[in-house]
């Protein structure tokens, strides 16, 4: 081991330092001089950004790189320690930031350039991504005139597609919707304008000069095509005023010329409700039809306050000359029986009328010889009587029982009531043996009312429990609908007084309801069940409805599950997803979410067995007028959307709101059990 003084290790250590000064300090001369051509490498660096960047290639010749040579710091200890630094290390540190900085100032112009060139890159390819989208554009419109299947399509193909399309709109203009056909181009217009099926659907929403120009200028287009079927539908009212004698010449020349095309009728709807034609003094309109051999649909509507003067003459004379007619509407002041006995409507498939009065000899005979095919029967009356104003009429006809073998939805509405044993008389002698949707509704309800005639005083509303019990049990084996409908007395009516029970009749009963429930043929196979009285519906009936709940389940029904018998428990109305109520909002919450639960929750443990679910519910709300206070149905609406919160859209409860009042008598309020709470 060689041993050194201090003194000769301390002049070492001072040699080899100013060496390492020494190396130092060449090295930062050589650097100077190369940083002294500063200007030729900013002009250099200014060279790189002037260029036109008119083109990509142009950028991509571009160095954006400017060298610069790396900056050594050295073995510089006084970096490591926190000594005062000395002259020649401060000067050596000087230097090194200088360069340092210079060296910074160079990549901060070098990253503005870059920018650029990126800014310019952007705008590049937006007008490249701009010009690509409008060359594409071009190539589809110009591959389009070559290829497109609109151009090259065959013209009867595409008549085929207009035929579809105007068929399918709903336009009730008289120039037809074939028009906006006409408006694409001169193609489509030559098409269009060649094509008389286009033009057979005819229609005069109102009376007016243009219109009427319209619609014979459509049948100037359609004249040509003899066999063409033609579908016509007058409305005969005035848009605006005008004098009785134009109204009346206007739609004289619109009927006329329309009749004179009954031989190319296939479907004719005529409205005549103006004030000129109810008076009975234009019957020279209704020309005698020799046949309509095309016609299939006939709708009629007439109001005449004349006595003396209907158009149901006419009507059934152009019904009888039409054998292919299929459905038929008729809104008439009357239709006798004896009138009917002469018609034979064997293809009829769909029957609508509304009459003011009818008796049930005539209903039963239309329903029975007059149209053994028909399908479909819908009658509103304003009342049921047993005679006609000719009282020959129903001598020559006998009541018996009528089967008719082929209808299945009959519906039957009456808004005054009948005479005495009309209403039964015509359910006591009607079989349906295949009707699957019954509705009768008797009463005061607030749908529109032909209220424009003088009806029998002796009109009764009254509910025909036994006689309808029977019409049932001889319906459908599996009957899917069941729509009641009540309402004895008019809310401004003094029969009110009676708390809607009215001063004469029967009202219908929660009993009733139920007797037509546990029909064998009801119980089985009903879908949609509707009860409509205008009032609450009855407790006794709302708790029939509810499903039996199982031992353990929670509920708040009052229903005792001892007291249903093992074969309703068996046997429920297993079917039923579509039901309509009235309920009162107040009283009947707790009952109504216990239904509503049971019919919608398929939880076989809620439920003694597995029924369909409840899809659709109509609530009609029926608030108590109480003056002075307004009730609000939030609270039960809250009800169902805790109970239908689904988040699949198959599965929730499609529920309609409907808001009335109804002034509430002491036997309209519920008994509520001691120690219940209406929570919701």
């Amino acid at each position: 081991m060689i041993t050194m003084p201090f003194a000769l290790l301390d002049r070492f250590r001072s040699r080899i330092q100013r060496h390492k000064n020494w190396k130092l300090s060449n090295k930062v001369q050589k650097y100077q001089p190369q940083r002294s051509s500063e200007d030729s490498d900013d002009s250099e660096f200014t060279e790189v950004t002037k260029p036109s960047f008119d083109t990509v290639a142009s950028i991509s010749s571009i160095s954006t790189s400017v060298s610069a040579p790396s900056i050594h710091t050295g073995d510089i200890n006084i970096l490591h320690t926190n000594d005062q630094p000395s002259t020649g290390e401060a000067v050596e540190i000087q230097a090194i930031l200088g360069a340092k900085r210079r060296k910074l100032f160079e990549l901060e112009r070098r990253k503005e350039v870059l920018d650029r060139q990126r800014e310019f890159l952007d705008r590049q390819r937006r007008l490249l991504d701009e010009e690509l989208g409008e060359m594409s554009e071009e190539i589809v419109m110009y591959n389009g005139v070559v290829t497109c299947s609109m151009r090259n399509m065959p013209s009867d193909l595409l008549l085929e597609i207009f035929q579809h399309y105007v068929v399918e709109s709903d336009c009730t203009s008289s120039l037809g919707s074939a028009t906006v056909l006409t408006h694409v181009c001169s193609a489509w217009r030559q098409i269009a304008l060649s094509s008389p099926s286009l033009w057979a659907g005819i229609t005069a929403p109102y009376i007016t000069r243009q219109v009427v120009s319209n619609v014979f200028r459509r049948m100037d287009r359609v004249k040509a095509a003899a066999g063409l079927p033609l579908a016509l539908t007058l409305n005969l009212r005035r848009s605006q005023a005008m004098e009785d004698e134009e109204f009346q010449q206007l739609s004289s020349d619109l009927v006329n010329a329309s009749v004179a095309q009954v031989h190319r009728w296939k479907s004719f709807a005529l409205r005549c409700e103006d004030e000129l034609f109810t008076s009975g003094a234009y019957e020279e309109l209704f020309s005698d039809v020799s046949e309509a051999p095309m016609l299939e649909t006939l709708s009629f509507a007439s109001n005449p306050q004349n006595s003396e003067w209907s158009p149901a003459q006419w009507v059934l004379s152009l019904a009888r000359v039409a054998p292919a007619l299929r459905s038929l509407e008729l809104k008439l002041p009357e239709l006798p029986a004896r009138a009917l006995s002469s018609l034979s409507l064997s293809c009829l498939e769909s029957l609508t009328i509304d009459l003011p009065t009818i008796t049930s000899t005539a209903l039963l005979l239309l329903l029975g010889d007059v149209a053994p095919s028909l399908k479909s029967c819908h009658v509103r009356l304003g009342g049921l009587v047993n005679f006609d104003s000719d009282d020959d009429d129903n001598s020559a006809f006998s009541t018996s029982m009528v089967v008719h073998s082929c209808l299945e939805i009959f519906e039957l509405r009456l808004s005054r009531g009948g005479s005495p044993e009309a209403l039964s008389q015509l359910l006591a002698n009607l079989a349906l043996p295949r009707a699957r949707e019954v509705l009768l509704e008797i009463g005061h309800f607030q749908e529109g009312e032909s209220t424009g005639f003088d009806l029998p005083e002796d009109l009764e509303l009254s509910w025909p429990h036994d006689s309808f019990l029977g019409f049932l049990e001889r319906a459908s084996s599996s009957m899917t609908s069941l729509c009641l409908g009540f309402n004895p007395a008019s809310p401004e009516s003094a029969d009110n007084a009676w708390g809607g029970m009215g001063s004469l009749g029967s009202e219908l009963e929660a009993e009733h309801v139920q007797a037509y429930l546990d029909l064998k043929n009801v119980r089985e196979s009903l879908v949609t069940l509707h009860v409509r009285r205008d009032r609450p519906v009855w407790p006794e009936l709302l708790e029939y409805l509810t499903l039996h709940v199982s031992p353990g389940s929670p509920s708040t029904s009052s229903v005792d599950s001892s007291s249903i018998s093992d074969d309703s428990i068996s046997t429920p109305l297993r079917n039923l997803d579509n039901i309509a109520l009235d309920i009162d909002p107040i009283f009947q919450v707790l009952p109504m979410r216990d239904f509503v639960k049971s019919r919608w929750n398929d939880d076989s443990s809620y439920t003694s067995r597995s029924v369909a679910r409840l899809h659709a519910f109509a609530i009609t709300l029926c608030f108590p007028d109480i003056p002075n206070v307004e009730l609000e149905s939030a609270a039960v609406k809250k009800v169902f959307e805790r109970i239908t919160q689904d988040e699949e859209v198959d599965g929730k409860l499609d529920v309609v709101f409907h808001k009335r009042t109804y002034a509430m008598m002491p036997m309209d309020v519920p008994l509520v059990p001691l120690g219940s709470e209406l929570i919701i």
